[in-house]
């Protein structure tokens, strides 16, 4: 069980700057005409979403329930992300907001995965990581050295044939 103080997602980077990004979509979207407001609507429900899953993951008793909020920020995130091209795209927004829209939104990405990746080493190092998760980096380690022996062994100039021996390139196995 997770211990912390209550309101502690207050000191947190990720959560300043997921207000200030909610914040900063409000007073773009107020510039919006009429016929954008469904976009309107949605950007500022998805800029709430990125910061107000960070408190309830905050909140939360386990440390997977908290990563797996930040996930939920994160895909929030996606959207904002996804909405500003669009707005952007449709000469709804200058490039300069648009930039300064997707500097936010990068940092804000940034932020948050690393503290998924502190809390995804939390939980490797307290044993407390569930066996979908291990199972998925031990599935990575194998692809991961799969391609690292492919690779050296086109780096000698020998591949692996269909039966399963390593040949020299372009022999028949």
């Amino acid at each position: 069980m997770r211990q912390h103080k209550p309101d502690g997602f207050r000191e947190l980077l990720v959560y300043k700057r997921s207000d200030e990004l909610r914040l900063n979509i409000v007073k773009l979207t107020d510039k919006l005409s009429y016929d954008e407001r469904r976009r309107k609507v949605h950007l500022i429900d998805s800029a709430r979403s990125v910061k107000q899953n960070i408190v309830e993951g905050w909140k939360r008793t386990t440390t997977k329930e908290y990563f797996d909020f930040l996930s939920f920020s994160l895909g929030s995130l996606a959207e904002i992300k996804e909405d500003i091209k669009d707005l952007f795209l449709d000469k709804k927004i200058t490039e300069v907001t648009r930039d300064f829209c997707e500097n936010k939104c990068n940092e804000l990405d940034f932020l948050l995965n690393q503290l998924r990746k502190s809390l995804y080493l939390k939980m490797e190092r307290e044993g407390t990581l569930p066996s979908r998760e291990k199972s998925l980096i031990l599935k990575n380690q194998k692809d991961d050295d799969r391609d690292i022996f492919e690779k050296l062994l086109a780096e000698a100039g020998l591949e692996k044939s269909n039966d399963g021996k390593i040949i020299q390139k372009g022999e028949k196995g």
